[in-house]
């Protein structure tokens, strides 16, 4: 499995604004991606809504709902489970987010993935 950097956990708090940075998989295909912090932990998904493929956010990096327990689509109100990406109601209709797999090495989040790779990141 290969690891690649998406960015810094400094700024990402628990139902605060998330990290948002793009993939490329094996057809030149770019995607936009986001993490979040939830339960203390850090969460990652493509940033498509599972009702029609728009971006979540509202404002950049904003995906929490006021309470921060939902992650939220601005344009229609789908709403997701913040660790696991299911959907919770609203016109996703069942389908949740696609999660990705990162992981942690001190203050640094990567991508695991063979198949993506991070193009580019919020800080540059």
């Amino acid at each position: 499995m290969q690891t690649k950097l998406i960015g810094s956990t400094d700024g990402l708090e628990q139902g605060g604004k998330g990290l948002r940075f793009d993939v490329k998989n094996a057809s030149g295909d770019v995607m936009p991606a986001f993490v979040i912090r939830y339960d203390s932990q850090y969460f990652a998904y493509l940033n498509k809504c599972g009702h029609i493929a728009v971006q979540l956010d509202y404002m950049p990096g904003e995906f929490f709902s006021d309470d921060g327990e939902s992650l939220i689509c601005a344009t229609h109100g789908a709403e997701y489970a913040p660790d696991t990406g299911a959907c919770n109601g609203g016109p996703c209709y069942g389908i949740g987010l696609e999660p990705l797999k990162i992981s942690q090495q001190g203050e640094q989040l990567f991508l695991d993935s063979d198949s993506l790779d991070v193009v580019k990141t919020e800080a540059g």
